[in-house]
C-alpha cells in the first residue's frame, strides 16, 4: 500500500473517500484522473482481506484480495491521490455548509469539498469462530468460495429462510450438507422439505462452539449437544451497516440501516454520496461494489464542475 502523508495536506480537498475497497479504490482511480484533490481515508484491513483468493471478478479472478487492492492503490497514486490509512472517527459540516471534516483516529482532522462513504458494511462474526478459519472455510457467500471446497460437507447456519437458500445453493458442491436454523417456522418450510427431499438434513438448533482439527475441518457442537464435523461452514448474513459517520452527519437512513442514496450514490446531504455494499443491499458482489464508486465519482465529479 502506499505510505500514508504523516500531515494529510493539501487541505481542503476535493474528495475524502471513506473506504479503501473495490467501491473506494474504483471512486478514486476516476477522480483522480479528473484532476481532483483526493485523499482515501481508510484501515489497511479490508472485508475480504482475510480470503485465500477473489472470485467472478473479471481480470482478478483468482488473485489475492492484498494483489487486488495493491493495484488499485497503485492506479489511484499515480493520478495523485493520496492515502490516509487511519480510522474515521466522526464527521461534521463546516459552519457554512460548504465542507466536510472528517476526524480521524491518529491523524487530526481533514476536510474536503465532498464526502464519499465507501465503507458502509462491517462484519460481524459469531464469538465460537476459532481463529484463521473466516474466509477459508467459514464464508459467508455461496458464490465466493464453494467451489474451491466441493466435495467436503456442508453446515449452513441462521436464522431461517436465508440459511435454507444458502444450502439449496451450496448443494450441488457437497459431499453431506446439514442446515442450522433457528426459527422452529423454516425448518417445517418448502424450501425445508426439499433439502429433505435431496437427502440433506435440516434441525433447529444453533452453534455454541467450535474447534479447528488438524485436518482443517471444523468440530461443532450445537446448543442442542450434538457434534457436527464439516469441511465448510456458511453463515447466513453477518454484515451489518457502518453507522458511525452517516448518524454524526445526520443523514437520512434506508430500512436497513444505509444512508438512503440514489443509483448515482447522492444521500440525503448534497456534499455527501455514498457507494459500494451500502446502498446497493448485500446482494451486490465486489464488481457490483466497484460499479458503484465509479457511479458516485461521476456524479461527484459532475456536480463540482457545474458549481
Amino acid at each position: 500500500m502506499p505510505p500514508s502523508p504523516s500531515i494529510p495536506s493539501p487541505q481542503p480537498y476535493d474528495v475524502v473517500v471513506v473506504g479503501a475497497g473495490a467501491a473506494g479504490l474504483s471512486a478514486a482511480v476516476l477522480l483522480g484522473r479528473s484532476k481532483r484533490r483526493i485523499l482515501v481515508l481508510s484501515l489497511p484491513t479490508r472485508r475480504n482481506s482475510p480470503a485465500e483468493a477473489v472470485r467472478n471478478v473479471p481480470f482478478a479472478h483468482g488473485m489475492s484480495p492484498a494483489e487486488v487492492y495493491a493495484k488499485m492503490e497503485a492506479d489511484a497514486a499515480s493520478y495523485g491521490v493520496r492515502f490516509l490509512w487511519d480510522e474515521a472517527v466522526s464527521a461534521r459540516f463546516s459552519d457554512d455548509d460548504e465542507y466536510v471534516v472528517v476526524e480521524t483516529g491518529a491523524s487530526g482532522p481533514v476536510t474536503a469539498r465532498r464526502l464519499l462513504l465507501a465503507a458502509g458494511t462491517v462484519n460481524e462474526l459469531p464469538p465460537w469462530l476459532p481463529d484463521g478459519v473466516w474466509g477459508k472455510t467459514v464464508f459467508d457467500c455461496p458464490y465466493c468460495h464453494t467451489y474451491e471446497h466441493s466435495g467436503k460437507h456442508f453446515v449452513s447456519l441462521g436464522a431461517g429462510e436465508e440459511a435454507l437458500k444458502h444450502s439449496l445453493l451450496c448443494r450441488p458442491y457437497a459431499k453431506g450438507l446439514t442446515t442450522l436454523v433457528r426459527d422452529p417456522a423454516a425448518a417445517e418450510s418448502g424450501l425445508a422439505d426439499r433439502l429433505r427431499e435431496h437427502g440433506c438434513e435440516v434441525l433447529v438448533d444453533t452453534v455454541g462452539k467450535a474447534e479447528r482439527l488438524p485436518s482443517g475441518e471444523l468440530a461443532l457442537t450445537t446448543e442442542a449437544g450434538r457434534t457436527i464435523t464439516t469441511g465448510v461452514v456458511v453463515l447466513d448474513f453477518v454484515i451489518r451497516p457502518n453507522q458511525r459517520l452517516p448518524r454524526s452527519l445526520g443523514l437520512e437512513l434506508n430500512a436497513h440501516g444505509y444512508p438512503r442514496a440514489t443509483l448515482f450514490g447522492q444521500t440525503s446531504h448534497r456534499l455527501v454520496y455514498s457507494a459500494g455494499n451500502a446502498p446497493g443491499s448485500p446482494y451486490f458482489m465486489w464488481t457490483g461494489a466497484a460499479c458503484s464508486g465509479i457511479n458516485a465519482a461521476r456524479k461527484i465529479s459532475e456536480d463540482m464542475a457545474l458549481e
